[in-house]
């Protein structure tokens, strides 16, 4: 056997080896039922005054990583004096609320305890996306949850890039977990891998193509049915990434997860510079803008950053 047929064959051994661990560590997906709306032929401002059902909203800092930032912003639409570093910090959050009938909430899991040192991503590609991370002892996602006590009944996911999914390490695994419908989680051995979701879990969907419009907003989902917990579909950054409005007792809070990391790519009306199509995170990131424009009582925070 010559020598080119003999590597030919080992990396097709290679590719079959990490397909065959690709899909075997991904989870399972189901649609989750919508419940019937209440949005229909509504408007903002009689949504905001809707008796909340959101008594408690709490915001979790589980550590902070170090990013290029050219991840975070196009670096095309920066001025030349922007004054910003090649590498920054930001910020993980991961957020809890409490709906008054059906419990306690959490979006996105921010990072385990592995971040006082270096994570729980591994492989060739890791630190092309994290170079470093900084975590106090107990700021890890499960020290957090223990301190408030609580019983959390679902997770709600932005998306499933890895600094939004480091912590379910942490958390009780049979708790329900939903995602917008489509989103693709990346885990591949030796490349891009990690512990967060296997075949195992089960990820319900939010399948937006059954979202309303409400201007400007493209598409939303009443997940509960009572117009207190809405899922915007804002694609971009990743296929079908969600930002999330929630209507609590202290007014109407936008996440915009990563359809805008800072409030400087934020105000600027600049999108990220890691993004699976720039045209939809430029059309996300302009819904999410001119709605806060339109209704400036809305608190905003950002995908890595209060």
């Amino acid at each position: 056997m010559s020598h080119k047929k003999k590597i030919f064959i080992l990396l097709a051994l290679i590719i079959i080896c990490l397909t065959i661990g690709y899909q075997s560590l991904q989870p399972n997906r189901e649609n989750y039922d919508l419940p019937t709306s209440q949005l229909k032929n509504k408007q903002w401002k009689g949504i905001f005054n809707t008796n909340p059902q959101i008594d408690s909203f709490k915001v979790l800092n589980t550590g902070s990583v170090k990013v290029p930032l050219e991840g975070m912003l196009n670096i095309e639409k920066l001025e030349n004096n922007h004054g910003l570093n090649e590498f920054i910090w930001v910020d993980v959050f991961s957020f809890l609320f409490h709906h008054k009938e059906k419990g306690w909430f959490m979006i996105d899991t921010g990072l385990d305890s592995t971040f006082q040192e270096k994570g729980n991503i591994k492989g060739i590609f890791a630190n092309n996306f994290i170079k470093g991370t900084k975590q106090n002892k107990s700021q890890n996602i499960a020290s957090l949850i223990k301190r408030e006590n609580i019983e959390i009944n679902g997770i709600f996911f932005t998306h499933l890039h890895g600094d939004h999914t480091s912590g379910l390490p942490e958390i009780d695994s049979s708790i329900p977990k939903f995602i917008g419908k489509g989103e693709t989680f990346f885990n591949v051995p030796l490349l891009y891998s990690s512990n967060h979701l296997n075949w195992k879990d089960t990820l319900l969907e939010i399948d937006y193509n059954h979202g309303i419009s409400i201007s400007p907003l493209k598409s939303v989902i009443d997940i509960f049915g009572d117009g207190s917990f809405l899922g915007i579909n804002t694609p971009g950054h990743s296929p079908n990434h969600t930002s999330y409005l929630l209507i609590t007792n202290e007014g109407p809070v936008l996440l915009t997860g990563d359809a805008s990391h800072t409030k400087y790519g934020f105000n600027n009306r600049i999108e990220p510079g890691w993004v699976e199509n720039k045209e939809n995170a430029e059309n996300s990131l302009s819904q999410l803008t001119k709605f806060h424009e339109e209704y400036p009582e809305v608190r905003v925070i950002y995908g890595h950053e209060k």
